[in-house]
């Protein structure tokens, strides 16, 4: 799903052209097209044409609107059809014990590898504390090691 997140204040939305464009002070600051979206999340005080929301209705755009301190959301869907089978399959798998530990041990082994890429940049840059990033590389190590032998989620938490 491509998905716009439009946080900026004071900025306003058009349509031109088959793109989404955006307009602050009365000068173009940007485009996107409006092609690949399948939804466009707003937050904060912001113009929108009823023109642009035409236009992604006509296209199966979805609008989610973020307001208040709570950013409750209120959506203008275009066409819901796909969320049911997408909430489904998400049920479904969310439900998979085997799919939920996968899932998850991907996803930590990545956070862990970028977290040691960091340490090592670190590592190189600082070589007055290359002692204790050392020892921090040493135990990133030790924890995507640990990641490959979790039999279940309650152990990949300890990690």
């Amino acid at each position: 799903m491509s998905c716009l997140y439009v946080d900026r204040r004071g900025v306003d939305l058009r349509v031109d052209g088959g793109a989404l464009v955006f307009y602050e002070n009365g000068e173009r600051i940007g485009a996107v097209p409006l092609a690949p979206l399948e939804r466009v999340v707003v937050h904060g005080d912001m113009t929108l044409q009823a023109r642009l929301l035409g236009q992604l209705g006509e296209r199966g755009v979805g609008v989610v609107v973020l307001s208040g301190r709570k950013h409750t959301p209120t959506l203008l869907m275009a066409r819901p059809h796909q969320d049911a089978r997408r909430r489904l399959t998400q049920l479904r798998l969310a439900q998979d014990g085997a799919f939920c530990l996968s899932y998850a041990r991907e996803l930590i082994e990545a956070k862990l590898a970028t977290q040691a890429r960091h340490v090592h940049q670190l590592r190189e840059r600082r070589p007055t504390a290359r002692e204790p990033l050392t020892h921090a590389l040493a135990a990133l190590e030790r924890g995507q090691q640990a990641t490959a032998g979790c039999a279940d989620l309650a152990a990949l938490r300890g990690v």
